[in-house]
């Protein structure tokens, strides 16, 4: 906090002071924050802007700032001295989507890629990425009184909440983890990083800075890590090329409520963040890195997003009718919303690690699920119901969500867009040809031999690509090879075992009934009614395609359709919430904007690369501090000599922190001694 004596202060922009204003007080001593103007201030204008969905692109985006938070001001606290970033609803960008695309490779790449499996040369990716946090400072006492608001409210009792602004929160301590989160990202994996991006929270300006500082009731109030250098401008916030980027709740929200405290509505907004590149590797502020890692850890152009799920905790497609708190209820209900849209199976559990994530499949998810992500953002705490609909899991559900549509994908491409005629006709006949089928019998399918996996493929399709192979993953699994989730819907667990001698079987009767007329039909009956024949006849056509490819699945060259209306030219299938609702036909999927004819094959190609994945293993540790035993046990477990490459120190104190917070801080300072740049001395 800035005293402004002698009826006078000056605000100024440290770096290009290009403004300077003086407010003349009369007759008080006056208190005020000392504001920094990072850009030229706007003032109550709301700028038109265009949510490009994806399912509508035919508007354009319009140009953007360069980020949320180089206008900001800090304003300090009259009681405590901690500052903030104040700003107005009015003024924010609301409703965008990240103005970095998604990088498509080039349709001859894509060609080569997945008609024999051939690596993608003369093209390359931007390897950088940014990198996500969400946090929580609950020792903050704006935060506390908020916190206590939204809880005393929940509980309908009257008056006021009677706040102890000491007293520890379950989960929500500060022990001072971003700040070495960040560091360690930065000891890590820094030359790969664009932006470091922080999510956090904001409030209503309390009583105690309307009325001693310049602050109006429209204001709220932006939280900050008090250890950020407030001697330098926002926009001057940087660690080598890294910049840092604070994008507070009630700028990226849509529709925006209130303060929230509700992790799952945080996630849910994701797809909202302004100027974070496509693919973004998203954390909690408990998470670190513990080795040197490469982007090949998270996303590479030639194999996809890397995901780490463990196949042997699964999620069940059902409600628990006696749900407790935490997260599983919430990835329950995230499963029945996949399980509605992609056929009711068990899925697996995501690593309590950082995330590979992209706006554009977010953006995708949204668009199906609409309801459930504006209801879990509505909700300022987490929820949990028993029957009604609960909050969604939106960092579970992404990955899952992006390897379902790739094995909707597969199968359209191959019962749509190669079998199906122009007039949605389709062969019963000709499809079980097409499976090596004859007469009635069974197609047993079994020992599916490839080559994607191969160490010297891997070597050899990275380095091609451009990239160093991965720093601490094991890529176990890949889109290149099918669906990963067969044996999972029969009750299996682990990882599938392609070369294994009995993988599935096709039944005709069952996967091809006489009553199947349309190509559109006979695509719904083996990707929803009957998901296990669609799994076994991705499998059979996996083996058909050699070892590497996709070659069986695809439609000619050749095929060309007219669409039968004129409009945007789409990207993925109907983005529908419920697979009844949707219209799968050749000429319902497909329209146009600029041509007469759509080639059915480059529609394809573009689908299955949108949707490429890995399922990795990495060394990782997940840290239980409870207590001070606990605490000392965990960082024992992770010394610097150490192969674990991830590890999350999750906060599940009971009672006074203090002791395991040194604990803490003792490791992390130890470990991350190094100050990032932005970090105040």
């Amino acid at each position: 906090m800035l005293p402004v004596h002698n009826h006078s202060v000056v605000i100024t922009h440290p770096s290009r002071y290009r403004w300077l204003l003086a407010i003349v007080l009369v007759g008080a001593t006056y208190s005020l924050g000392t504001y920094y103007w990072a850009e030229d201030p706007v003032t109550n204008v709301e700028p038109a802007v265009s949510y490009v969905d994806v399912q509508d692109p035919s508007s354009s985006p319009v140009p953007e700032p360069e980020s949320d938070d180089t206008s900001a001001v800090f304003v300090s606290s009259p009681s405590s001295g901690d500052f903030y970033i104040p700003f107005k609803l009015s003024e924010t960008w609301r409703d965008r989507g990240s103005p970095l695309a998604y990088q498509e490779p080039p349709i001859e790449c894509l060609e080569n890629m997945f008609s024999v499996g051939a690596d993608c040369e003369g093209w390359r990716a931007d390897q950088t990425m940014d990198v996500v946090w969400s946090w929580v400072n609950s020792t903050d006492r704006v935060w506390r009184y908020a916190h206590a608001l939204i809880a005393h409210s929940a509980s309908g009792k009257p008056g006021k909440p009677d706040v102890n602004y000491n007293a520890p929160i379950e989960h929500l301590q500060n022990l001072d983890e971003l700040r070495f989160s960040m560091r360690s990202v930065l000891q890590h994996f820094q030359p790969y990083v664009r932006q470091f991006n922080l999510l956090a929270s904001d409030f209503s300006a309390p009583d105690e800075f309307r009325t001693e500082t310049a602050l109006s009731e429209e204001h709220r109030l932006g939280q900050l890590p008090q250890w950020l250098d407030r001697s330098l401008a926002v926009a001057d916030w940087h660690d080598g090329v890294v910049k840092l980027s604070v994008h507070h709740h009630g700028r990226f929200f849509d529709p925006y409520q209130d303060t929230t405290f509700n992790s799952f509505g945080i996630e849910s907004q994701l797809r909202n963040l302004h100027g974070v590149s496509d693919v973004f590797v998203y954390l909690n502020d408990d998470m670190y890195f513990l080795r040197d890692l490469h982007p090949a850890d998270f996303y590479t152009s030639a194999y996809g997003l890397v995901f780490r799920f463990d196949l042997n905790l699964l999620v069940p497609p059902k409600l628990d009718t006696r749900p407790s708190r935490g997260e599983w209820q919430p990835l329950r209900e995230s499963n029945v919303l996949l399980s509605n849209r992609f056929g009711a199976s068990n899925r697996p559990y995501t690593a309590h690690m950082a995330k590979a994530m992209s706006v554009s499949l977010l953006q995708e998810a949204y668009a199906t699920f609409p309801e459930a992500f504006t209801r879990t953002a509505a909700r300022p705490m987490r929820d949990v119901h028993k029957t009604d609909p609960g909050d969604l899991h939106t960092a579970w559900l992404m990955p899952h969500f992006t390897v379902e549509r790739h094995r909707e994908a597969l199968l359209w491409s191959w019962a749509v867009g190669r079998l199906g005629g122009d007039d949605d006709g389709w062969d019963n006949d000709k499809a079980w040809s097409a499976l090596g089928g004859k007469g009635d019998e069974d197609v047993r399918v079994g020992r599916v031999q490839r080559s994607a996996l191969d160490e010297k493929v891997v070597s050899r399709s990275l380095r091609r690509a451009g990239y160093e192979r991965p720093g601490a993953t094991e890529y176990l699994f890949t889109s290149a090879d099918g669906y990963p989730y067969y044996h999972l819907r029969k009750g299996g667990k682990g990882y599938p075992n392609l070369s294994a001698d009995d993988i599935c079987t096709i039944n005709r009767a069952e996967c091809f009934p006489a009553d199947l007329t349309s190509a559109s039909g006979a695509f719904a009956h083996l990707a929803f009614m009957a998901p296990g024949c669609g799994d076994c006849i991705i499998n059979r056509l996996v083996q058909r395609s050699g070892r590497a490819g996709f070659s069986e699945f695809l439609p000619p060259p050749e095929r060309e359709v007219a669409p039968a209306s004129h409009g945007y030219t789409p990207k993925t299938l109907p983005t529908v919430e419920r697979w009844e609702d949707g219209q799968f036909a050749l000429t319902d999927v497909l329209s146009s904007a600029t041509t007469s004819t759509i080639n059915v094959r480059d529609f394809v190609l573009r689908l299955l690369a949108r949707y490429r994945f890995v399922l990795g293993n990495s060394p990782s540790e997940f840290v239980f501090l409870q207590g001070v035993g606990s605490a000392k046990k965990g960082v024992q477990r992770l010394p610097a000599s150490s192969d674990i490459a991830f590890a999350c120190m999750n906060d599940d104190i009971r009672g006074d922190g203090h002791a395991v917070a040194e604990i803490l801080r003792g490791w992390q300072s130890e470990r991350w001694p190094v100050a990032a740049q932005w970090e105040a001395l």
